[in-house]
Formats: structure tokens, sequence, C-alpha cells
């Protein structure tokens, strides 16, 4: 386990509008206002969403799934982080949606692609430290994963 006790700064609400990207819009409103990297948390109702999840049998529980899954007509809520890759700043946001068609059938995952539909509202808290870093992780199947630079009271 990595924990790091996090000095936290502004705090905003964005409310999408209809039609707007989840990803896009997050990461060019951080861009915008110089947020560099922070917790996220949202929910609402989104057109069309699209998970790295699966429908199909997994003969393997364990590795990370290479499928992706497109949902529409969804409403749920999800929470994430952004970090400062390549100097730009890049959500990483995982939700759990129903399927209001399918008697709120259930789908979660790390989202890839997701349309506000009614209203999707977003808490953004900017982190001031330690700093994010993403880099592959042995222990995740070379993935990526959330890693603080070197400070007092945290570990690595």
């Amino acid at each position: 386990m990595r924990s790091a006790l996090l000095t936290t700064g502004r705090q905003w609400m964005l409310v999408l509008e209809p039609g707007e990207e989840l990803l896009e819009t997050i990461s060019a409103w951080c861009a915008r206002t110089g947020v560099a990297q922070a917790t996220v948390t949202l929910f609402g109702a989104f057109r069309s969403v699209r998970l790295i999840a699966t429908n199909a049998p997994l003969a393997d529980e364990e590795p990370p799934l290479a499928d992706a899954v497109d949902v529409s007509y969804v409403e749920g809520s999800g929470s994430g982080t952004v970090t400062t890759v390549d100097a730009s700043p890049k959500p990483h946001i995982h939700v759990a949606v129903g399927v209001k068609s399918q008697g709120a059938a259930a789908y979660a995952g790390h989202v890839l692609q997701a349309e506000a539909h009614y209203t999707v509202e977003v808490m953004v808290t900017e982190v001031i430290s330690p700093t994010f870093v993403l880099r592959p992780d042995d222990n995740a199947f070379g993935l990526n994963s959330l890693h603080f630079a070197q400070v007092s009271g945290s570990q690595a």
C-alpha cells in the first residue's frame, strides 16, 4: 500500500451540459484554471459511456481487460484523480452506472469516454501536495499506477 497525507487547495463544482465529453471537459478545464492534480467525484446522467469492461465470460479474472463496453442512457456515480502527464492534465476516472432501459443493470469500470446527457456534476478538489506520479507498476500487470513524489509523511 502507498499512502500520503494530502494538502488540498481550491475546490470547484463543475456542471457539464448535455453533449459535453467528461474526460475532455475536465482536462481542458484543469488546463485553463491551472489545476495540475486533483481528486474528482461525480454523478449524473450520461447519453453514452465507454468503459474498460467485457460482456464475455473470462477464463482468468486476474489480468487487466483488453475489451471495452459501450452502454447508453445510464445514470451513476464515479470518482478518480487528475494527474499531469506530458504537461497536460489527465483524468483517471472509474464509474458505476445503471442502464435505464435494462432495469438499471449495472456496469462499472475505467472510463474511456462519457457523454453527458441531462447534466453531470463534478466536484474537483485541487491537490497541492504531494505530487502525483503515474508510473508502470509490476504489481498491477505493468499498468500505470498512482505514486507520490517522496515527501515527509508519505510512503511512495
